[in-house]
């Protein structure tokens, strides 16, 4: 008796489930409008980050070139470095 109970309950409320989700045009609307707020979120998302995929490169290439002219500064002895009279005029 207790095993039909159950089952009946079970069947009763899956119905209902089924039911309550099949027929609300409102929530499948609501669900598509969050699915296209998705993608184009995604899209926005890919395309910051590429802008900092880029700001990342100009960053390491602007950290080479100033350790480069940094290293040309250490020269202790020999001739001064190439760009010093730029440097003076500043």
């Amino acid at each position: 008796m207790k095993k039909i109970r159950n089952t009946v309950n079970v069947v009763l409320s899956a119905i209902i489930v089924a039911l309550g989700f099949g027929s609300c045009g409102v929530s499948q609307k609501t669900y598509n409008e969050a699915q296209q707020e998705i993608e184009r979120l995604k899209a926005e998302n890919a395309s910051l980050y590429q802008e900092v995929r880029n700001l990342q490169q100009q960053q390491e290439s602007l950290v080479k070139e100033y350790q480069k002219r940094m290293e040309e500064r250490k020269v202790v002895y020999g001739p001064r470095p190439t760009g010093y009279n730029e440097n003076i005029n500043k």
